[in-house]
């Protein structure tokens, strides 16, 4: 991938699609993901476990909104990405390869909270390597930003 960053149009052609596919989560792969805010979500490949409800696949859900999918996930293999040891314990325990599948979205905190508080209201708990719930950003408005807004159209 080119350091140039694309043109808005380039942007939303190559990656406002959804979700990609899964695929395994190792440096070769890696290195094909963009530089670019989003979401993801770690699974075991070819391996469910029990939930308090139902069963999943899904071990961790993430986002990244500074640094690039690419560097996020990245650290999830080497590096010090909070849920690197349970990722690995797990994989390690289970036998198993993970896979991972992203999504571009510049407000990925809010997407990632979304993703997570689904997975809860699913199974009754978090993804075995999320420690807690993200919280949600804080956005700060100028108290007279709208009032001056609506002056300006009324005239």
């Amino acid at each position: 991938m080119s350091k140039e960053q694309p043109t808005y149009k380039e942007f939303q052609a190559r990656y406002n699609k959804g979700w990609s596919d899964w695929q395994l989560l190792d440096e070769r792969s890696i290195e094909q993901l963009p530089e670019f805010p989003g979401v993801y979500e770690v699974c075991t490949k070819n391996c469910i476990f029990p939930r308090l409800r139902d069963t999943s696949s899904i071990l961790y859900i993430g986002c990244t909104e500074r640094r690039g999918l690419k560097r996020r996930i990245k650290s999830l293999i080497k590096g010090k990405h909070i849920a690197r040891k349970r990722i690995k314990r797990i994989a390690d325990v289970l036998e198993v390869e993970l896979a991972v599948r992203f999504k571009v979205e510049l407000q990925g905190q809010q997407v990632e909270k979304e993703l997570i508080e689904a997975y809860a209201t699913k199974h009754l708990e978090l993804p075995p390597c999320n420690h807690s719930m993200p919280k949600a950003k804080k956005i700060k408005v100028r108290a007279n930003a709208t009032l001056e807004r609506e002056q300006q159209w009324l005239g």
